[in-house]
């Protein structure tokens, strides 16, 4: 049960959300199906049941079909009201406690949305991940600036509907999150939607 009422459950997340000033990314691997289900259930039970600041706008587990891997991503308002959270030594021995009673695991991947391509009319079903490491901030740009015109002038794969490109905040990193209407074959693993925690309204400026 999800006792604030600004918050709901969303499978799949919108990473175009446009009051979004910090994505959190990070993959994790697992053993196996079993623990790869423990881990999703857990984190999302621990978020789920956690006093939540206004600046937190969404948390996502999704499932790899490699039944290993999950994709967390996370949406805040401001990398500072992130920041203040994550130090607050009550935060860190309730949830910080408890998710690294899961999974143990290292600090995800700041990042900010760069730019998004859509490139067909479609709901998703899926998404694909793939990261590049860049020399900076102006390289990843270029490079996601070079990405995206190559899926707009260059026929895709049915299944591919749009791709947002994420530039890390110390720029050495590009991540591609792509969003297929339906399974690509040739991709492994695909990241199927399980649990999310979204807040539906903006915080209040």
């Amino acid at each position: 049960m999800i006792n604030d009422p600004e918050l709901t459950s969303v499978a799949l997340p919108d990473p175009t959300r446009p009051d979004v000033g910090l994505i959190l990314i990070s993959e994790w691997r697992t053993q196996g199906l079993k623990e790869q289900e423990r881990v999703m259930s857990g984190v999302m039970d621990v978020w789920q049941n956690s006093r939540l600041p206004t600046a937190y706008l969404s948390r996502h587990c999704l499932k790899g079909t490699d039944d290993q891997t999950i994709l967390n991503y996370a949406q805040w308002t401001h990398p500072d009201a992130y920041r203040a959270f994550a130090e607050e030594p009550q935060n860190q021995q309730a949830l910080g406690s408890a998710i690294q009673a899961l999974y143990t695991a290292g600090p995800p991947g700041r990042y900010t949305l760069y730019r998004s391509v859509a490139l067909r009319d479609a709901s998703t079903r899926c998404f694909t991940t793939v990261s590049y490491d860049t020399a900076g901030s102006p390289a990843a740009r270029e490079l996601a600036d070079e990405l995206a015109t190559r899926s707009i002038t260059t026929p895709a794969s049915p299944e591919l509907i749009a791709q947002h490109f994420h530039v890390s905040e110390d720029g050495r990193r590009l991540y591609v999150l792509s969003a297929h209407a339906d399974e690509p074959e040739e991709a492994t693993p695909l990241f199927r939607p399980y649990r999310g925690l979204v807040r539906l309204s903006s915080p209040a400026t």
